[in-house]
């Protein structure tokens, strides 16, 4: 069975042609290096050296082989480190769901910050309401929400982001006299706005 060690061996002698060389740069003794190159031949079918006392080159095959050998180091290289990248969430696909209203206001900022930040991460956005996206959030089939409480879901994480004031009012003739604004206070007179988990906001 052919294992990585062995195409890096080969390919440090290749680079060297040389196996006292490439030993040495391999922090291995030399004659391990000849042996594994040989058992390498045998996995191959074909011979990758030209061997004599004075000097080594490679052979036809051999030149092709290293060649292939400098693609598949390359790609493994460039594997590592998008894997690496992708742990770190520097690359991939983020799944955003949103509340309608975040849209203009604390939404466009957050994500020019992260499309500065973090360029190479796609971003795939949902008009969601809150109990949407809850269950978005429960099947795997979203990364983040930007929602409004009340949420009552253990299975999330929480954080608040962005507070807006919420201002009332009632019509003058609803509540006569200098304690109308008390009364409203004290009893609830009048209508007043409320967000719902379900849709935007609701009348309460």
């Amino acid at each position: 069975m052919i294992e990585l060690r062995h195409l890096r061996y080969f390919m440090a002698v290749a680079e060297e042609l040389h196996f006292g060389r490439a030993a040495e740069r391999l922090h291995i003794a030399q004659p391990p290096l000849s042996q594994q190159i040989r058992q390498l031949e045998t996995e191959l079918g074909f011979q990758l050296f030209f061997r004599t006392k004075r000097r080594v080159r490679l052979t036809e095959a051999g030149q092709t082989f290293a060649v292939e050998c400098q693609r598949l180091f390359r790609q493994l290289d460039q594997a590592i480190e998008m894997g690496r990248q992708v742990s770190r969430g520097e690359v991939g696909q983020l799944v955003i769901g949103f509340v309608s209203s975040t849209a203009y206001n604390v939404l466009p900022k957050i994500l020019r910050a992260f499309r500065t930040g973090v360029p190479d991460v796609s971003l795939e956005l949902h008009e969601l309401t809150t109990d949407q996206q809850l269950q978005w959030l429960q099947e795997n089939r979203m990364d983040i929400g930007f929602l409004r409480p009340p949420v009552e879901e253990d299975a999330v994480i929480l954080k608040t982001i962005f507070r807006e004031p919420v201002g009332g009012g009632f019509a003058r003739n609803s509540c006569p006299g200098q304690r109308g604004a008390g009364l409203v206070a004290k009893f609830g007179w009048g209508i007043f706005c409320d967000f719902s988990s379900d849709v935007s906001a609701r009348i309460v």
